[in-house]
């Protein structure tokens, strides 16, 4: 059966050829709009390009290759480096540093914003940029968490600041590498590392304040990827124990430690309750302060203070078993009316209660009782109970209680050490090994599952059914464009378009081209693309091909419009809860100024 659009054909692009342009452009035009899902979009593309070739065959092209992005490497070093992050927060490996970056955060949320886009930006141009953002977004996702500001407002402008860093030198990205390994083949003079970090530094500056000042205002309205939901708050105490930090202490600098958050109601002492501490009384061993938050809180301000909030220690305990989980009384309870000590929960169960939310709410703190457990329990209670998950689930089965969400899995610190040495690893083989990241980040996840750092089940929870859709579906629609030339006809019609142009708009069309191409395709098909039609452009105006194999460089660095356009751009994607419109919005202002700054400087530089 033969094509039937051949009478379409522009030039020598085929009928399929054209058909793949328009459909990208429909694809662009519905990612834009944002109407559907971008996971029904993805899968629509993933439907779509193998039913057309499989209807309208064309040779050498089998329709099931659209496929093959399932099993790509980008997909996997994506997939793995999500994981990687996730091990990150549930061991708390970046909990020191994040609670100091949320410090500033906090207080000066912008100077925090300029410090992390001019310090992203600098080491990008010498580390690879997918491990660099890896290590970044957990960090900084922990410490916007803590300052309670959403991720939105920085993981995308650090994002583009590493893309923009990481053009600044010949080893910034695989892409620059192989532009210039390209061009040296070509016979284009070697470039020496240094040789275009000036001209990428002076573009930077316009940029790097666009980000820092323009791009927090242009996302205040992208909602956090998991909607923050009111969580509910328990009663809790906090133990002070011989020779902790807390012993001799004063209250204000237990206040300090958990940066001025932790709300105190009393202080429980054996001669009586202190109502009202004052931020100079002496905390000494023995002392119970009750506090009213959520889980996550409560747990948070237990490892800031080295104040438990049991008497139990999990001391043998398998790390990825232990668990707090919110479970609620029924009427038919054996607990109603009685105590959870009374009860024996921990000897029967190994369960220790670590919290308390009356199904009478109230705003007074609970009575000055020996300790929570010594409460007596009514129907509709919620209790806040810390141990094994097989233990909840054995507790729930006996009719004690129901649990009411799902088990929140607690940091597991003496596992931190591992988590931030496997990423370290990853990091270091990437970006100074060359071992490529996919190999590298599958390394790092074998052995956070080897050493029981994560389990499977965390594994699943790490990944995005989007930002797999969307990773293969982009994949697709660029081998689709290669296969049938459109990619190499729209190449070609710049050649036709800049004959007899002067060498200046030749190189800025150049670098256009190559930007637009790689915001649909991957960075290095458009580098292999661009870098022989660089030289040969070159050579046909009679002028030296090197400011024309930068604006390929260049122009495929130029990554910010799309969420397909680069991994990192997903990775932030999945993390923040971007939109597509929201890297356009972004993207389109910062990619304008950085291909005429940049344009504009080779043109001088160059003396075109």
């Amino acid at each position: 059966m033969t094509f039937p659009l051949d009478w379409l054909a522009l030039g020598a692009l085929s009928g399929h050829g054209v058909l793949m342009l328009v459909f990208t452009l429909v694809v662009f035009a519905a990612f834009v709009s944002d109407r559907l899902e971008i996971g029904t979009v993805c899968l629509a593309v993933l439907i779509l390009l193998p039913a057309l070739f499989f209807v309208f065959p064309m040779p050498g092209v089998e329709p099931y290759r659209f496929f093959g992005g399932f099993g790509h490497p980008a997909l996997v070093a994506i997939c793995s480096l999500m994981i990687l992050g996730r091990s990150l927060l549930l061991t708390g490996a970046l909990d020191p540093a994040a609670r100091q970056l949320a410090w500033l955060v906090a207080r000066a949320p912008w100077l925090a914003l300029l410090l992390v886009l001019v310090g992203a930006a600098a080491m990008s141009g010498f580390v690879n940029d997918t491990p660099l953002v890896v290590l970044l977004i957990p960090l900084l996702t922990t410490a916007l968490r803590r300052a309670g500001r959403a991720p939105a407002f920085m993981l995308m402008p650090m994002n583009h600041a590493v893309l923009i860093g990481g053009m600044s030198t010949t080893i910034g990205t695989s892409t620059n590498v192989i532009v210039v390994s390209l061009a040296a083949g070509l016979g284009v003079p070697a470039f020496g590392m240094f040789d275009f970090y000036p001209i990428v530094a002076v573009a930077a500056l316009p940029a790097l304040a666009y980000l820092w000042l323009v791009a927090p205002w242009l996302l205040r309205d992208v909602a956090p990827a998991q909607p923050v939901q009111a969580q509910p708050v328990f009663d809790a105490e906090l133990r002070v124990l011989d020779g902790s930090p807390l012993d001799g202490a004063t209250v204000r600098t237990a206040l300090r430690r958990t940066g001025g958050r932790m709300p105190l109601r009393q202080i429980r002492r054996a001669e009586g309750t202190l109502a009202a501490p004052l931020p100079a009384l002496v905390l000494r061993a023995g002392d119970r302060l009750v506090v009213r938050d959520t889980a996550e809180h409560l747990k948070e301000y237990e490892a800031r203070l080295g104040a438990p909030l049991h008497d139990f220690d999990g001391a043998g305990s398998a790390p990825l078993d232990l668990v707090a989980a919110q479970l609620v009384v029924t009427p038919q309870s054996p607990l109603v009316g009685r105590t959870v000590r009374g009860e024996r929960l921990q000897e029967k169960y190994q369960l220790t209660l670590i919290g308390l939310r009356r199904a009478r709410d109230s705003d007074e703190a609970p009575p000055a009782m020996e300790h929570l457990a010594d409460l007596r329990v009514e129907p509709g209670d919620v209790l806040l109970l810390q141990g094994h998950a097989d233990a909840v689930r054995t507790l729930q089965s006996d009719g004690v209680a129901l649990m009411l969400d799902e088990r929140l899995a607690l940091p597991r610190r003496r596992k931190s050490p591992l988590a931030l040495l496997t990423l370290a690893g990853v990091v270091l083989a990437a970006g100074v090994g060359g071992v490529p990241i996919a190999l590298a980040a599958m390394v790092g996840v074998l052995v956070l599952l080897v050493t029981r750092t994560l389990a499977w089940q965390e594994v699943g929870s790490s990944l995005s059914v989007n930002v797999v859709l969307l990773v293969a579906a982009s994949l697709a629609l660029g081998d689709a464009l290669g296969v049938t030339g459109g990619t190499s006809a729209v190449a070609r019609g710049l050649v036709a378009v800049v004959e007899g142009m002067p060498a200046a708009w030749a190189l800025a069309a150049l670098m256009g081209l190559m930007g637009l191409l790689t915001n649909f395709v991957s960075n290095n098909a458009a580098a292999a693309v661009g870098t022989p039609l660089a030289v040969e452009m070159a050579r046909t105006l009679g002028v030296t091909p090197e400011p024309f194999v930068l604006a390929v460089l260049f122009g495929c660095n130029l990554s910010f419009v799309t969420p397909m356009a680069y991994q990192t751009n997903l990775l932030v994607m999945n993390v923040a809860g971007y939109a597509f419109r929201d890297f356009v919005r972004v993207g389109a202002p910062l990619f304008a100024m950085m291909w005429v700054a940049l344009s504009v400087l080779l043109a001088r530089h160059f003396g075109l």
